[in-house]
């Protein structure tokens, strides 16, 4: 699949807001933001997750939750905070968003939600 990124909003608990554009990552479980980031938006950790990262070694990195804005929805997700790198859109969020990704035409689209 295309990378591709989509502009995004994210609210800290504290109300301290940021523009930005996420990288569409449907491997990445929950967002990600650079610790950089985390610091702006005064996102408070309540634990700590460990995860496995690109490559196969696994870490444990501080989990928070902001709230995240796309294309005029809006929710409250987990958001996993990375020594550096790229701001990720991960699959939680796009569940909770009820998006999913269309890889040709390199967007996200609306899908139904549903109940087993």
């Amino acid at each position: 699949m295309g990378l591709f990124r989509v502009p995004a909003t994210l609210t800290g608990p504290t109300g301290r807001v940021e523009k930005l554009e996420l990288l569409v990552d449907t491997g990445a479980t929950f967002v990600v933001v650079p610790q950089e980031l985390a610091q702006r938006l005064e996102l408070q950790p309540t634990r700590t997750c460990p995860l496995q990262i690109a490559g196969g070694r696994e870490e444990s990195w501080l989990l928070a939750e902001a709230r995240l804005a796309i294309d005029g929805l809006e929710v409250t997700t987990p958001c996993l905070i990375a020594p550096d790198g790229p701001a990720l859109l991960g699959a939680v969020a796009l569940e909770s968003l009820l998006l999913a990704v269309d890889p040709i035409a390199k967007q996200l689209v609306p899908v139904k939600g549903f109940v087993g």
